[in-house]
């Protein structure tokens, strides 16, 4: 069994911060009995929690996955699945390209099919990323299914979710994905957990030699850090902290902690009033055009360009 501390914890969050994932395309399909409904694969990985009833989740290849309230699945990007209820085996089917999508002024859409008493709701989405962010999951080649039952139950947040998808308001777009990010966090954490971890990265985190300086390297990214340094904190060789580091995590060091450094600055960006070299010396930089370079690398736009963009949105988004 893994070590699982509360720095691991921050860690693992500072890490998704840092990927910038949300999620979309949120949907609610109720299945009912005799009926099941299949959907194409996503292009990233998707969320499945079960609200009620019972039903299967098919991922071929002889993976039928058992739903029962509070089953939370994670399913890999790439893989068409579909869905049915318990009871019987289904006699109608429908074919769906993909979850539905969403926006401000709707309703989260509802795939509903059968009219029999008895049947499975589930509510899914799909994992977003920015489009300068590699996806992390897109190793992942098999179903994580966990269930969160009594005190970690998920139910409450889900009723809020669904309420919040039938009549949305103000800032509901940012509660739902916060809530599905939540049940993210939870699964990654009982990865953390497990031998048999499915993702490289959450065995990582919750690798006791890794946690000083993965902590460093989120926490304080200003600081002069190098690889040996890293590996110092990790009380492994430069060479075996290095491999190490990108088996796990698909990247080296240095731009991993160039990334950390980048969306901290983002965040200075658009929430200081700090002069765009301040920034950059505020976040490990040596010079504002490196900076710059850097930032308009990652984000397609200079800083100040930025800054004023996310000016831009704020205001529309207050008026």
């Amino acid at each position: 069994m893994m070590a699982s501390s509360p720095s691991a914890h921050r860690v693992l969050e500072h890490f998704l911060a840092t990927l910038d994932i949300g999620v979309t395309h949120i949907t609610r399909c109720d299945i009912r009995d005799g009926w099941s409904v299949r959907f194409e694969a996503c292009e990233t990985a998707s969320l499945h929690y079960c609200l009620d009833g019972s039903g299967t989740l098919d991922a071929g290849n002889g993976r039928r996955i058992a739903l029962q309230p509070h089953s939370f699945v994670l399913m890999p990007p790439g893989v068409s699945y579909r869905l049915e209820c318990a009871f019987e085996s289904p006699t109608m089917s429908v074919d769906r390209t993909r979850l539905g999508s969403w926006s401000a002024r709707e309703t989260a859409p509802t795939v509903k099919v059968g009219e029999a008493a008895v049947g499975v709701e589930l509510a899914c989405g799909e994992l977003r990323f920015a489009a300068s962010t590699a996806d992390p999951f897109r190793m992942l080649r098999h179903p994580i299914v966990t269930r969160f039952d009594g005190p970690a139950g998920l139910r409450d947040q889900f009723v809020m979710l669904l309420a919040e998808s039938a009549q949305p308001g103000l800032g509901s777009r940012v509660l739902i994905e916060a809530l599905l990010k939540q049940c993210l966090v939870m699964l990654l954490r009982r990865q953390m957990e497990t031998d048999d971890a499915e993702l490289s990265w959450t065995a990582a985190v919750a690798d006791p030699r890794l946690v000083l300086a993965l902590e460093k390297l989120f926490e304080q990214p200003e600081a002069p850090l190098s690889v040996q340094r890293l590996a110092d904190l990790a009380g492994m060789s430069r060479s075996a902290f290095a491999s190490h580091f990108e088996r796990a995590f698909g990247q080296t060091p240095m731009a991993m902690l160039r990334a950390v450094r980048l969306h901290k600055a983002a965040e200075l960006l658009a929430t200081t009033t700090l002069q765009v070299s301040q920034v950059a010396h505020a976040v490990g930089f040596s010079s504002r055009s490196n900076f710059s370079q850097a930032f308009h690398k990652l984000h397609g736009v200079d800083p100040s360009g930025f800054r004023q963009r996310t000016a831009s949105r704020q205001r529309v988004g207050s008026d």
